[in-house]
């Protein structure tokens, strides 16, 4: 069984502009792998070492994977984006955020019934249809890497059904 989730979060693209809802269609997004980031984990820069080792040593393997960062805010302020900005200057990694009363309840629909080790800083790996497809942790590499292999399972299939549809062979009567 897959849980849809809520794709609907606030783009912040320069640290002082005012943050503005935007969905993550699924056209720009069609596969996605987010995180959340809790202001608690803020200057624990450990818990995002496997994606960090990507980034820096091994991106060709994951330029084509959108990776979302939500964070929360105060008062439309986002410390921690600020922190992760340093982290990356990919172009597959998006930023967004999330007002720190309702942080908490939007993640719920990102782990609802999963087991009580997966918490912030897991990644989150959804699908076209905004279902969740998987949980990997961000602090090893090893995760990393069956994040990527899954990703790229999901596109071939996606490809493979459209392509399908596309390209039907119909009989004329």
């Amino acid at each position: 069984m897959y849980y849809k989730v809520q794709d609907n979060f606030y783009c912040q693209n320069t640290v002082d502009a005012e943050p503005k809802l935007t969905a993550l269609d699924s056209a720009t997004y069609p596969l996605y792998a987010i995180v959340f980031i809790s202001q608690k984990y803020r200057k624990d820069s450990y818990r995002l070492t496997g994606l960090w080792e990507y980034l820096n040593y091994k991106n060709q393997k994951i330029e084509h994977i959108p990776f979302i960062l939500v964070t929360e805010t105060e008062n439309g302020r986002s410390i921690a984006q600020e922190e992760l900005r340093k982290l990356s200057d990919n172009k597959n990694v998006h930023f967004y955020s999330w007002n720190k009363q309702g942080f908490d309840s939007l993640t719920k629909t990102y782990f609802l019934d999963k087991p009580y080790y997966i918490d912030y800083s897991f990644f989150v790996l959804v699908d076209a249809d905004r279902r969740i497809r998987g949980y990997y942790d961000a602090r090893y590499v090893s995760e990393l890497k069956r994040l990527i292999e899954e990703y790229k399972h999901l596109r071939l299939k996606e490809e493979k059904n459209k392509l399908g549809k596309e390209n039907e062979i119909k009989s004329i009567n």
